[in-house]
C-alpha cells in the first residue's frame, strides 16, 4: 500500500507539474503570436515596446533581430541570456527552454514573426511551484488520513464488512478521477453508514467548490480579456492623433519661416487631432462614470419625451455644418405625443437621445429626415415607453448589427474617424438605458435606414393613451 501511494503521489506529482507547465506553454506562445506583430511595428523603439508588452502579459520580454542580436528587453538581465529557445524559434519552429538564471528558474518560449525578428516572453516557475508543493503537501496529509483510516477500519472490520471495503473504495476512486456523480448509498446505522455520508458530503462539497473555482477561473480570465482589448483599444485610438499632433508641431519648430496659410493649415490639423483628443477622452471618462454609478445612484422622476427631444433636436440642429457636410437633416418630432412620460433620469435620457440623433445625423443622407416616436404599451402588467430613433440613410449591414453596442465598434471605420467618432458613443447609449432598467434594440435595412428603439419604465399612475 505504501508503494502504491508512493507512485500514485509521484505519477500525479509528475502529470501536475506537467499540465501546468503546459498551461504556462500555450498561454506564452499565444501572447507571443498575438503580441510579434506590434513588436515588430515598433522596432524603432525596442526597449519600450517590450516594456509595453511586458507590463501586458505580465512576463519578461525580449526582442531578437534575425540574427539574434537584441534589440529590446524588459529587463537588463535579459538582454546576455541567450539560450536554445532562440535558435528554434529562428528555424520556424517555437522555442522553448527551461533554466536558472541569477538564482531563479525561469521558463522560456521564443516566437518568430513575418520580418525575421524573434520575440522571447520568460516567466519564473516560481508560481508552478509553488503550487504543486502545496499541492504535494495536501497529498501527503490526504493520503495519511486516508492510509490510517484504512488501517484502522481494516484492522477491525476486514473479516466482517469486506464487500461494503470494496464498495467504497470503488466509489473513492471514481471521485478521485472526478466523477462526483457517481452514486453513494445512504448506508445503515453503523460506522461503514457514517462513513458513506461523510464521503457523499464531501463528494457534494469538492464538486461544488470545483465548480466555483472554474467559474471565477473563466470570470477571471474573461476580465482579463477585456482589459487586454481595452488598453490596446484606446492606445490605438490615441496612437493616430498623437502622432499626426507630433508630426505637425515638429514641421513647424523645425521651419523658421513658414507661410501663413501652410501654418494656419498645420495648425488646423493640430486642432482637429487635439479635439479628437478630448473628444475621445470625455467619452471614455462618461463610461468609466456610468459603470462606476450603481442603478441606484440615477435619478427616477416622470419626464416629458416630447420636452427632451425638442431640446435634443436644438442641440444637433447645426451638427450638419459642424460635422464638414453642407446638408440639411430634419429632425421631426411629430410622433411624439405631449402626455408620453418615461420614470427615468433626465439627464440620462437626453444623453441617450442625443447620442442616437446624432449619430443619425452625422451618417444620413443629404436632406434626409431623423424622426423620434414614441409610444406606451403595457407587457406583463407594467407599462412601458417605446422611443424609437429612425433614419433613412444608408442603413446596416446585418452582420454589424449584433455587435453594434460593443466598446470601439464601428462600422465603417474610414468614416467615423472623419466625424471624430471613435466607437464608444453607442456602448455609452446601452450602458445609460439599462441602468435606467431599460432596454434598447437596432433594426435596420441596407438602402431604407436604421431605427433604435429605447424601452423605458413608465411612470405609474400614468395619464398616457394606451397604444
Amino acid at each position: 500500500m505504501l508503494v502504491a501511494g508512493g507512485i500514485a503521489f509521484f505519477t500525479l506529482d509528475r502529470a501536475l507539474t506537467a499540465d501546468l507547465l503546459h498551461q504556462l506553454d500555450q498561454r506564452l506562445e499565444e501572447q507571443g503570436k498575438g503580441a510579434i506583430e506590434w513588436a515588430e511595428g515598433g522596432k524603432r523603439h525596442p526597449d519600450r515596446i517590450t516594456t509595453r508588452i511586458a507590463n501586458i502579459v505580465d512576463a519578461e520580454v525580449t526582442l531578437f533581430e534575425k540574427d539574434g542580436t537584441v534589440l529590446g528587453a524588459s529587463s537588463p538581465e535579459a538582454r546576455g541570456d541567450v539560450g536554445p529557445e532562440l535558435a528554434v524559434a529562428q528555424a520556424g519552429g517555437v522555442g522553448k527552454a527551461t533554466r536558472w538564471r541569477s538564482g531563479r528558474e525561469l521558463h522560456y518560449v521564443a516566437v518568430a514573426g513575418s520580418e525575421g525578428t524573434v520575440l522571447r516572453l520568460a516567466q519564473p516557475l516560481s508560481e508552478i511551484n509553488e503550487t504543486v508543493g502545496a499541492m504535494r503537501r495536501r497529498l501527503v496529509f490526504a493520503s495519511t488520513l486516508a492510509m490510517l483510516v484504512a488501517i484502522v477500519l481494516g484492522f477491525l472490520a476486514a473479516r466482517v464488512a469486506s464487500r461494503p471495503l470494496q464498495e467504497m473504495t470503488t466509489t473513492a476512486t471514481r471521485l478521485a478521477r472526478g466523477e462526483f456523480d457517481a452514486p453513494i448509498p445512504e448506508g445503515d446505522r453503523d460506522e461503514f453508514g457514517v462513513l458513506w455520508r461523510a464521503l457523499k458530503s464531501l463528494a457534494s462539497q469538492l464538486k461544488a467548490r470545483i465548480g466555483d473555482l472554474v467559474e471565477e477561473g473563466d470570470r477571471l480570465q474573461r476580465l482579463m480579456t477585456i482589459r487586454r482589448d481595452f488598453v490596446a483599444n484606446v492606445s490605438h485610438e490615441l496612437r493616430t492623433p498623437v502622432t499626426s499632433i507630433q508630426g505637425y508641431a515638429e514641421t513647424l519648430l523645425g521651419q523658421e519661416e513658414t507661410p501663413p496659410s501652410i501654418r494656419a493649415q498645420f495648425l488646423e490639423v493640430i486642432h482637429r487631432q487635439a479635439q479628437r483628443i478630448g473628444a475621445l477622452v470625455e467619452q471614455l471618462l462618461a463610461l468609466s462614470e456610468l459603470e462606476a454609478r450603481g442603478r441606484d445612484d440615477l435619478a427616477r422622476e416622470a419626464i416629458g419625451v416630447l420636452s427632451i427631444a425638442r431640446h435634443v433636436a436644438e442641440t444637433v440642429a447645426g451638427h450638419g455644418e459642424s460635422h464638414g457636410k453642407s446638408r440639411t437633416v430634419t429632425v421631426n418630432l411629430e410622433g411624439i405625443p405631449e402626455a408620453v412620460l418615461v420614470l427615468a433620469d433626465p439627464e440620462g435620457v437626453e444623453r441617450a437621445l442625443l447620442n442616437l440623433v446624432d449619430n443619425a445625423v452625422k451618417y444620413g443622407k443629404e436632406g434626409g429626415t431623423v424622426s423620434i416616436t414614441a409610444a406606451v404599451a403595457t407587457a406583463g402588467g407594467k407599462e412601458t415607453v417605446t422611443i424609437t430613433v429612425a433614419d433613412d440613410g444608408d442603413g446596416i449591414e446585418a452582420k454589424h448589427l449584433p455587435r453594434l453596442f460593443e466598446r470601439f465598434y464601428r462600422v465603417d471605420t474610414g468614416r467615423s474617424r472623419q466625424h471624430g467618432g471613435a466607437g464608444l458613443g453607442l456602448a455609452i447609449v446601452k450602458h445609460l438605458v439599462e441602468s435606467m432598467d431599460g432596454a434598447i434594440e437596432v433594426e435596420s435595412e441596407v438602402g431604407k435606414g436604421t431605427r433604435f428603439i429605447v424601452t423605458l419604465p413608465a411612470p405609474r399612475p400614468s395619464t398616457m393613451t394606451k397604444l
